[in-house]
């Protein structure tokens, strides 16, 4: 029986570390989600199921592997398939049954897992893995800076993000891309760098001024790279 790997949800989307261990080691990045930027009720839907609980997975001495959920399943689908002949079902029909049951209960959830992917871009290993990880961190600079200092234009700013974070997702796991693509990318990320270090400089103006005097100051607007 092994720990589940905890999930970390954040404003948008989520992070996967590896188990903790008894002897205290550092915890490892393994998943990387990020959600799209106006979710729909079926969005937000596939996003708590894709930040669920992991089930419980029990192993097997000489390999192989069963869910909790999989076991207690087959479990109770013989006892019923024993009370349903004892009631006269045909036999076949109750087997039937007793052995579907169970596959059901196993399947299901890995094809929607793959439906709710549909509604988030998850990166799972590689070198996209580490370089998403910086991508969020400049992001989450931003989303601080305008929980510290509530205004429309932070607010602004945080939107065309997480929209900027959402767009390096799908490219990066996009199976292919075209030198097009490719030049976007690189404007994209230039772009959230450019927030980032916007969202820096707002929180020294202010830390330089005060709270007394920075709470009086409307955050500047942001512009993007290259505009006056």
């Amino acid at each position: 029986m092994r720990r589940p790997p905890p999930c970390q949800r954040t404003p948008w989307g989520w992070l996967r570390f590896s188990p903790a261990t008894p002897d205290g080691a550092p915890q490892h990045l393994l998943q990387i989600g990020i959600r799209t930027p106006e979710p729909s009720l079926r969005a937000r839907c596939a996003l708590r199921w894709l930040t669920r609980r992991p089930p419980l997975r029990l192993y097997f001495d000489h390999g192989g592997s069963i869910t909790a959920l999989t076991l207690i399943t087959t479990v109770a689908a013989l006892l019923a398939m024993s009370s349903a002949i004892a009631q006269g079902l045909a036999v076949v029909t109750a087997l039937l049954l007793a052995l579907g049951l169970p596959v059901l209960v196993d399947q299901l959830p890995a094809r929607l897992d793959a439906r709710a992917r549909a509604h988030a871009r998850v990166i799972d290993a590689g070198p996209g893995l580490h370089y998403l990880q910086e991508l969020t961190a400049r992001h989450a600079r931003l989303v601080r800076a305008h929980h510290s200092h509530p205004g429309p234009e932070l607010g602004y700013a945080a939107q065309l993000s997480h929209r900027t974070l959402w767009e390096i997702a799908v490219i990066i796991t996009a199976p292919d891309r075209s030198p097009d693509i490719t030049c976007r990318w690189l404007a994209l990320e230039s772009l959230l760098d450019h927030l980032a270090r916007q969202a820096d400089d707002i929180e020294h103006q202010r830390a330089l001024k005060g709270p007394a005097e920075a709470a009086d100051d409307s955050p500047p607007t942001y512009r993007a790279p290259g505009h006056p």
